[in-house]
């Protein structure tokens, strides 16, 4: 496991401090580091930047703000649905980030 990657998600899980609603794990994959919440991916950290799992309309209005992109793990994969990789924007605002997290681990569950 990329011990950058898991050390960036531990990180931003960590200074959110989320509590211990959900058990929070890790794993390898394709390359990056994906954090789930009582296992059910909702992050997920690589050589993309950080991206979060979350409904397909707060995806399309983070993306259409400039707050994120879309997530393919490889340059000539495919997009993944319901993923959006935050811009340094959002990962400065430390408010915003807490409260996408919450709602990328709850969605998740779904």
């Amino acid at each position: 496991m990329n011990t950058e990657y898991l050390a960036s998600a531990r990180g931003l899980i960590e200074r959110a401090r989320l509590g211990p609603r959900f058990e929070i794990s890790y794993k390898a994959v394709f390359g990056a580091v994906a954090a789930y919440a009582d296992g059910r991916i909702f992050i997920t950290c690589g050589k993309f930047g950080i991206a979060l799992k979350l409904p397909a309309d707060v995806c399309q209005t983070l993306m259409a703000e400039g707050g994120g992109g879309p997530l393919k793990y490889f340059e000539k994969g495919h997009v993944k649905k319901n993923y959006v990789v935050l811009s340094p924007t959002i990962l400065d605002d430390q408010s915003r980030l807490n409260a996408l997290l919450r709602q990328s681990m709850t969605f998740a569950q779904v």
